[in-house]
C-alpha cells in the first residue's frame, strides 16, 4: 500500500509540475535574476501603497524568511521573500501543502495582508492563517485569487484580530497551483497600543476600564484624557462646582465622579482622621479606624477579605454559625475542614470562617492562582443558631460571586430549618447555586 501511495504522490506531483511549466511559461520554476526594468510597478500595487502610508515606514513590511511548517511540495519558497520582483514561490495543491513566511521580529503586522501573486489560469479561493510569535493562530482570512493572465496581481486578506501576528501560513488548494511573489503586511492602530487611531478617543496602553480610558478606548465619565499613550485625570466636580449636591449636602470627590453626603456622620458611618467613613467598606478603616486592608484584600462587611480571580462571599441575617461550601469543577470541596490553598482545593482558599456572627465567610482564588474552568457548586450549611432556624425565626442569607471583568452574581434564600451538608451537589439540601467560570 505504501508503495502505491508513493507512486500516486510522485505521479500527481509530476502532472502538476508539467501543468505549471506549460501554463506559467516555466519562468517561476527558475531562480534567475530579474533586471531592474522588469520589477513590478502595476497600478494596482501603486494604488494600494498610496492608500496605506504604513508601507513607507522604516520597518520592512515584507516577509524576511521561510518558516518551519512549509511543505516540501512548495517550490522555491525563498522567492516569496522581500518585495515583489516577479520571482515567485509555487504552492502545489498536494498533500495539504502550505507556505509559512516569517515577517520578522519587531515587524509584526496588525492590519490586513496583501498577497502579490501571478501565473493563474483560473481563479482560486484559499485560506491564510495569522500566527503570533509563539506560533499560536490568532486569526484566519480568505485569499481570493481572481486575476489571471500575465503580470503580478494583488489580493487583500482581511485581518480582524486584535493581536499582532508574526507568521502567515498560505494554504494550498487541492489539485491547483498558485504562485506567491511576495506578502506585505500593514499596521493599523488597535485599542491598547498607546496610539490613538480609527474610532479611538483615547489609548492609555491597556484594555482595562476604570482608569479613565475604558476597554474600548473611550473616555470614561468624570475623566479627561490627553496624549499618546493617554494620561487620564479625574475631574474634581466638587472643586469646580459642577456637582449636583443639595445645599445641605457635602460633595465628596471620587475617581470618575462624586458623592453627595449628609453633613452629619451618621451610623453606620464613623469619623476617622476627621473624615466620615463607612467601616463596612472602607479599605483604610475596615471595621474600625486605621484598620487597613492589605494588598489582595478588600473590605466587605467590615472584614478584610481575600480577592483575586474568583471570589465567593456569604452573609446571613442573625448571629450564628453558618458555613460556606464551594465544590470546584474537579470535585475538590473547599470548606472549614479543607481551607487550602493546596492541591486538594485547586488552590482556592477559605480565609474567613465566622462561627458566631452574621458573616462574612469568604472563599477565593488569589491573583497568582488560576481557578479551574467549569461549573462550581455553591452550598451553605445553616446549623449553629440559637434559636434554630424555623418558620417563625428563619435565617435569610446571601452569597455574592465576583469574577473579574464580569458582572457580580448574587444569590439569596431563607432557611427555615437546620441544613447539614454531606456533599455539595445540585438538588441536595443546602445547595444554593451553580456558577460557571470563566
Amino acid at each position: 500500500m505504501k508503495r502505491w501511495i508513493d507512486s500516486l504522490r510522485t505521479w500527481g506531483l509530476g502532472v502538476m509540475l508539467s501543468w505549471c511549466v506549460a501554463a506559467c511559461g516555466g519562468a517561476p520554476l527558475e531562480e534567475a535574476p530579474v533586471a531592474p526594468d522588469e520589477m513590478v510597478s502595476d497600478e494596482g500595487v501603486e494604488a494600494l501603497t498610496e492608500a496605506a502610508p504604513e508601507a513607507s515606514l522604516a520597518w520592512d513590511p515584507y516577509a524576511d524568511a521561510v518558516a518551519s511548517g512549509t511543505s516540501s511540495t512548495v517550490l522555491f519558497p525563498n522567492n516569496a521573500l522581500g518585495a515583489p520582483d516577479r520571482r515567485a514561490a509555487t504552492v502545489l495543491g498536494l498533500l495539504n501543502s502550505a507556505l509559512v513566511l516569517d515577517l520578522g521580529q519587531g515587524e509584526e503586522g496588525t492590519g490586513d495582508l496583501r498577497v502579490h501573486y501571478q501565473g493563474l489560469t483560473v481563479g482560486l479561493v484559499t485560506q491564510v492563517d495569522f500566527l503570533k510569535a509563539d506560533r499560536q493562530v490568532v486569526g484566519s482570512g480568505t485569499l481570493r485569487l481572481v486575476d489571471v493572465g500575465v503580470g503580478t496581481h494583488v489580493a487583500v486578506v482581511r485581518y480582524t484580530g486584535s493581536l499582532p501576528y508574526r507568521y502567515v501560513r498560505l494554504r494550498a488548494v487541492l489539485l491547483a497551483i498558485y504562485q506567491v511573489d511576495a506578502v506585505e503586511t500593514s499596521v493599523r492602530p488597535f485599542c491598547g497600543d498607546g496610539l490613538i487611531g480609527g474610532s479611538e478617543v483615547c489609548d492609555d496602553g491597556n484594555q482595562v476600564s476604570g482608569d479613565g480610558c475604558d476597554s474600548v478606548c473611550e473616555v470614561e465619565s468624570g475623566y479627561t484624557c490627553s496624549g499618546e499613550p493617554s494620561v487620564c485625570v479625574d475631574i474634581d466636580e466638587c472643586a469646580l462646582g459642577t456637582d449636583t449636591c443639595a445645599p445641605d449636602e457635602v460633595c465628596v470627590n471620587r475617581p470618575g465622579g462624586f458623592d453627595c453626603e449628609a453633613p452629619a456622620c451618621s451610623p453606620p458611618r464613623i469619623v476617622c482622621a476627621e473624615a466620615c467613613v463607612d467601616p463596612r467598606t472602607d479599605n483604610n478603616h475596615c471595621g474600625g479606624c486605621g484598620n487597613v486592608c492589605g494588598q489582595g484584600t478588600a473590605c466587605t462587611e467590615g472584614v478584610c477579605l481575600g480577592t483575586g480571580n474568583l471570589q465567593f462571599t456569604a452573609t446571613w441575617s442573625r448571629n450564628g454559625d453558618a458555613d460556606l461550601y464551594v465544590k470546584t469543577p474537579n470535585n475538590k470541596l473547599i470548606f472549614f475542614g479543607n481551607r487550602g490553598p493546596t492541591e486538594q482545593t485547586d488552590f482556592g482558599a477559605l480565609d474567613v470562617d465566622d462561627t458566631g456572627g452574621d458573616g462574612p465567610e469568604n472563599i477565593f482564588w488569589a491573583q497568582d492562582r488560576t481557578p479551574p474552568s467549569g461549573t462550581y457548586e455553591v452550598c451553605l450549611r445553616v446549623g449553629g443558631f440559637n434559636p434554630p432556624p424555623s418558620q417563625e425565626q428563619p435565617v435569610s442569607y446571601s452569597i455574592r460571586v465576583r469574577r473579574p471583568g464580569q458582572q457580580d452574581l448574587a444569590f439569596s434564600g431563607v432557611a427555615t430549618q437546620p441544613v447539614i451538608i454531606s456533599n455539595c451537589v445540585s438538588g441536595q439540601p443546602g445547595h444554593v447555586a451553580s456558577v460557571v467560570y470563566p
